[in-house]
């Protein structure tokens, strides 16, 4: 996997040779289109009366007044919309006209930002199990861990420091003002209104690649020491040989942090040998043996659980769980190259699954019948 460094990338050409602005880009009809396909995928789920209904019916019309404001530099955000869900809490959602912008800014954004190959979250950076499939590899040549995992991460990027790095990053300066407004948002419910000063939003196709541009300060330092170094966001693991090389690359890591305005999580951090064993990624790591993590394990229960309690008296519930059960073990054994391990996660699922199906099929059941004990017709 080479690492990209589109600093250095070429950019896209106009007839007569020169580059082309990275705004007329952004607002071009490849973009554009591929934009709204993804939003079109993304919010084909959304209740009837969504705004992004409105907004598809009236794309012929959009288009054109949207690549008009994105050409003029006077493209405004919407506030977002707060909605309470039942499981998550209050969430955030950007309006379809200004996620479209936003899944456009990440197309062009990509191709100019440097990324590091270590940073696997990135599309094309092989993701979490590329992730856990390397540290799996490399556990036998090293004998010492640190992992930490960065506390609060999307909540905690400092809106200038950000935008300073963007602005060195990036010639065009006439995105700017598109990224202040993403990061310098505003939620709104019943006349109620947030605004945030800090942190990067939840659920935005922007925010993993801002995520990963952050921090890559980071990424271009510990690849330049003698250690083994992955990072998937927040989540930091470092493997060395020797104590030393492990101190050495620790202090440039808090160093890195304290410059960057944050601080690792006291409770998900681990440093001392690998013999010990040590948690990243849902995944539990220890010396020839790879199992699921105690709070995986955890959180499988409580999801379970939860999904029971919602569907007990449905018919449908012995379905909805073992949708969910089929789901969990292919994403526990999934993409790792261990027929074993996959095979063991579903035999997990299948020991988890009867007791709560056969409980909530005697609950259906009995709620089916009257008081005399006989159904009703």
């Amino acid at each position: 996997m080479r690492p990209r460094d589109a600093l250095s990338a070429p950019s896209p050409k106009r007839g007569d040779g020169s580059p082309v602005a990275l705004l007329e880009e952004l607002a071009s009809d490849a973009v554009i289109d591929q934009a709204y396909a993804w939003l079109c995928e993304r919010r084909k789920d959304f209740p009837h009366n969504a705004e992004v209904w409105d907004f598809r019916f009236r794309w012929r019309e959009e288009k054109p007044r949207l690549q008009a404001a994105l050409l003029c530099g006077d493209y405004r955000f919407e506030p977002l919309y707060r909605i309470r869900l039942k499981v998550d809490g209050d969430v955030d959602v950007w309006r379809a006209r200004d996620q479209l912008v936003l899944k456009a800014l990440q197309l062009v954004l990509a191709r100019q930002l440097p990324a590091s190959p270590r940073c696997t979250h990135l599309k094309g950076h092989g993701g979490a199990k590329w992730s856990v499939r390397a540290v799996r590899e490399h556990l036998p040549r090293h004998a010492w861990v640190c992992r930490t995992d960065v506390k609060d991460y999307y909540a905690s990027i400092d809106h200038e420091r950000l935008l300073a790095d963007f602005v060195r990053a990036i010639p065009d300066r006439r995105l700017d003002h598109l990224l202040r407004q993403y990061l310098r948002r505003v939620s709104e419910r019943g006349g109620l209104f947030w605004s945030f000063t800090r942190g990067i939003a939840l659920g935005c196709p922007l925010s993993p690649l801002m995520g990963a541009f952050f921090l890559h300060s980071l990424d271009r330092r510990m690849q330049a020491l003698p250690v083994f170094y992955v990072r998937f966001m927040g989540d930091v693991l470092l493997l060395a040989r020797t104590r030393w090389k492990l101190r050495r690359a620790v202090a440039l890591l808090n160093a890195t942090l304290d410059e960057r305005g944050l601080e690792k999580h006291p409770g998900k951090t681990t440093i001392g040998r690998i013999a010990r064993g040590f948690d990243f990624l849902g995944y539990h790591f220890s010396p020839g043996r790879l199992t699921l993590a105690r709070q995986t394990l955890l959180n499988f229960g409580c999801r379970l659980t939860r999904l029971y309690e919602q569907e007990r008296r449905s018919p449908r519930c012995e379905a909805s769980l073992r949708v969910y059960g089929r789901r969990f073990a292919s994403w526990a054994g999934g993409g790792l190259g261990d027929a074993d391990f996959a095979q063991a996660c579903r035999r997990l699922v299948a020991l988890s699954l009867p007791m709560l199906a056969s409980e909530a099929s005697a609950t259906h059941t009995s709620s089916s019948v009257d008081g005399s004990g006989t159904c009703p017709t």
